[in-house]
């Protein structure tokens, strides 16, 4: 059975996934968008939907305190590492560079709830909402994530990431994070650094979002949610709100959204100092009158003093734009991102400077 059939016989996200059949950052060429027929996700609007009986969901609970993955219900065989029925795996369109390590992701909604996207840019998860993401290199396991909502407050999250022991037994919680992991370069971020990154959205989740899962294939995506009634006020579209552009300016602008957006945005960490936006909305139809372009094409930089780079998108000057110069750098204050990569992403800067050298010059 396909993950779209699934959902739909459970009618809701409630299919059962197995290491072997989720789907990870490797099975994307390139790391690049998700793409693909999928004639299970079509028939997904057209199948009959037959209410189902849940429990109440979950009321607010206190803070969990964990020690070890095992206790957080990702795996009901942890030895196997069968994933426990209820949750599935997941894929973002665009994906975030995190040096080459593999990922996998997993949502848990609690049975009969849904998704609160009256804000269709914000969305906010029940209580009892889970999200892991798995980390590994080269078939050795690194670590994995939990972001976990307990309370119906803004701070009632639960982040962390569980470092795997270098036999694969066991993952232990790693309060103050911790680095090289398992004799590679990778660092699992210290608790306290993980809202650098996740108050930049005030549903706290980066990747399961509008603008992340309106595609047309690949499910679980936005016709999936929609069919299913997960979405509190879902789109006319069902297929949602694809980036705008030709396909060279949907690629950048949605690597830009997923690897920069997060800090770039009003909400986020950078906006003090920069007041750039790389962050789509669901409003950004056009790719030219998108906020990003507005933000950054033949905009003077405000924070960065690059030397003879002045703008922070040169229009056909991939060489003259400060973004694809920080992009290149590691090691330094003008590293862009700033935390959680040591490597440049190759692909990720291919992609950005095709876009920059199609954009007519002023």
């Amino acid at each position: 059975m396909t993950l779209a059939a699934a959902l739909v016989a459970a009618a809701a996200l409630t299919a059962c996934s197995t290491p072997a059949s989720s789907p990870t950052d490797s099975s994307v060429a390139d790391d690049a968008a998700v793409s693909g027929a999928d004639a299970a996700g079509d028939a997904v609007a057209d199948a009959p939907y037959s209410p189902v009986e849940y429990p109440p969901p979950p009321a607010p609970y206190a803070r969990p305190t964990y020690a070890h993955l095992s206790e957080t219900g990702l795996f009901d065989d942890f030895a196997a590492k069968h994933v426990a029925p209820g949750i599935v795996a997941f894929e973002p369109t665009y994906k975030l560079w995190s040096d080459a390590a593999t990922k996998r992701r997993w949502i848990r909604l609690p049975p009969g709830t849904q998704i609160d996207t009256a804000d269709m840019d914000h969305w906010v998860f029940p209580v009892g909402t889970k999200f892991f993401k798995e980390f590994s290199l080269g078939g050795t396991l690194l670590e994995t994530r939990l972001i976990e909502r307990y309370g119906d407050g803004p701070e009632d999250y639960w982040f962390g990431a569980f470092v795997w022991t270098p036999d694969g037994t066991d993952a232990v919680f790693a309060e103050g994070g911790q680095n090289d992991i398992n004799g590679t370069m990778h660092d699992a971020p210290a608790q306290k650094d993980c809202g650098k990154c996740h108050r930049g959205d005030v549903g706290r989740v980066l990747g399961f979002s509008a603008i992340q899962l309106s595609r047309a294939t690949a499910p679980p995506a936005m016709p999936e949610l929609v069919a299913l009634g997960l979405l509190s006020d879902p789109p006319a579209d069902p297929h949602g709100f694809p980036v705008p552009g030709d396909a060279a300016t949907s690629a950048a602008l949605g690597y830009l959204h997923a690897n920069c957006g997060h800090c770039h945005n009003e909400n986020g960490a950078a906006w003090p100092d920069t007041q750039m936006v790389l962050r789509l909305v669901v409003g950004d139809r056009d790719a030219a009158t998108s906020g990003v372009e507005q933000s950054i094409v033949g905009k003077n930089v405000t924070y960065w003093r690059g030397g003879a780079i002045t703008l922070r998108v040169d229009p056909g000057a991939p060489d003259g734009s400060a973004i694809v110069a920080r992009m290149n750098v590691r090691g330094s204050m003008d590293e862009m991102p700033p935390i959680a990569t040591e490597l440049v992403d190759a692909t990720g800067v291919a992609t950005v400077r095709s876009w920059i050298a199609a954009l007519p010059a002023p």
